[in-house]
């Protein structure tokens, strides 16, 4: 039986390597790597993502990282309100000491309900 003659087509050409069907070749490797590439840029376009930046990408940057800084004031003006709050209610709370401290020398003997045992 002649080489030429033989079933298999792996065979057909004097000195083709045998290939191992268990192993990828580079060559499948590449293909695969290109379809992967491919897939990404469809998926990519399907989601209006541009390879190349272009002014719509620059302004889109610039007003997130404005968003990102208004964000960051609107989070300072509030932990100066919360500390304008915080100093009022200690203020009062403050105010509420002076009068439990005057109601003890009204009935110095009563004890209240409110007051926790000491």
């Amino acid at each position: 039986m002649s080489i030429l003659s033989s079933s298999s087509p792996s065979n057909v050409y004097l000195g083709s390597p045998q290939v191992d069907k268990g192993f990828p070749t580079n060559c499948t490797k590449i293909q695969e790597a290109d379809r992967k590439h491919q897939l990404q840029s469809y998926l990519m376009d399907l989601d209006g993502i541009d390879l190349v930046e272009d002014e719509e990408d620059r302004l889109f940057t610039q007003l997130s990282v404005d968003t990102v800084y208004a964000s960051y004031a609107a989070a300072q003006n509030r932990v100066r309100q919360y500390t304008q709050l915080l100093m009022l209610l200690k203020r009062e709370e403050e105010l509420w000491a002076q009068r439990v401290e005057k109601a003890r020398y009204v009935l110095p003997e009563y004890k209240s309900r409110w007051l926790p045992d000491s």
